[in-house]
C-alpha cells in the first residue's frame, strides 16, 4: 500500500510543469517588453540623429553667413548686377569686388537659385553685363527662402530705407541697392541635413568701403 502510494506521488511530480496557457502568456510578456525595449532603442537613435542634423545645418548656416559677410564687409565697393532686369533680382544676388584698390582684384558674386534652392558663389570675370562664371561652389543646398518669400539680401541706404522696395515701388534707378547701400542684411534658412525643421540665421553688415552721402544717393 505505501509502495503504490509513493509511486503515485513520484508520478504526480513528474507531471508537474507548465502548461500551454502560461507558456504562451509568459511569450507574449517577453515579446511585449522586447517591443517596448527596441521602441525605445529607435526613439532614442532617431532623436540623436535628429539633434546631429539640427546641429549640422546650424553650423552649416553660419559658416556661409560668416563667409558671406567678411566679404561683403571688404567689398571695395559694392558692384551694380548689369545682369538685373528689375531691382528685385538683388533680392537673391550680391556683387562684390574684393581686394585693394589699384592692386590685384577679383569679382565675386553670390546667388541663390530659386529653382535649385542652392546659394552659390561665383568668381567672374568682371563686373561686366558679358561677364562669365569662372568658377562656382556650391556653399549651401536646400536654401528655404523662396519657401518663406524671404529675400536671402537686404539693401539699406543711409536713411535707413530698403532700396529695392522702394525702388520697386517708386520706379527709381534699378541699381540703387548696389550704387546705395551702406547696410546689407542677410537671411538664410536650411535645412543641408533634412529631418528637423530648418534653421534660420540673420546678420546686418556694414559696407565698410562706402561711407554715407553717397553721389546721386537720397
Amino acid at each position: 500500500m505505501l509502495s503504490s502510494l509513493s509511486s503515485l506521488r513520484h508520478d504526480q511530480r513528474d507531471e508537474d510543469g507548465f502548461t500551454i496557457i502560461e507558456v504562451t502568456m509568459a511569450s507574449m510578456i517577453l515579446l511585449l517588453v522586447l517591443g517596448m525595449f527596441f521602441n525605445t532603442l529607435v526613439s532614442l537613435t532617431n532623436s540623436e540623429s535628429r539633434a546631429q542634423k539640427l546641429v549640422s545645418n546650424e553650423q552649416n548656416v553660419r559658416f556661409e553667413l560668416d563667409q558671406l559677410s567678411r566679404e561683403i564687409r571688404a567689398a571695395n565697393p559694392l558692384v551694380p548686377l548689369l545682369n538685373a532686369a528689375t531691382a528685385a533680382t538683388y533680392s537673391n544676388q550680391i556683387e562684390v569686388v574684393l581686394g585693394p584698390t589699384g592692386g590685384t582684384q577679383t569679382v565675386v558674386r553670390w546667388t541663390y537659385d530659386t529653382t535649385t534652392k542652392q546659394l552659390a558663389r561665383q568668381l567672374m570675370s568682371d563686373t561686366s553685363a558679358t561677364a562669365t562664371v569662372l568658377s562656382q561652389s556650391f556653399f549651401l543646398i536646400r536654401v528655404r527662402n523662396v519657401e518663406t518669400g524671404s529675400p536671402v539680401f537686404t539693401y539699406y541706404g543711409q536713411h535707413n530705407e530698403d532700396l529695392v522696395a522702394q525702388t520697386l515701388a517708386n520706379g527709381g534707378n534699378l541699381h540703387d541697392p548696389a550704387n546705395c547701400a551702406v547696410r546689407v542684411h542677410i537671411l538664410l534658412t536650411s535645412d543641408s541635413n533634412p529631418g528637423p525643421v530648418p534653421f534660420s540665421e540673420t546678420q546686418d553688415v556694414e559696407v565698410r568701403n562706402r561711407l554715407p552721402g553717397n553721389v546721386g544717393c537720397g
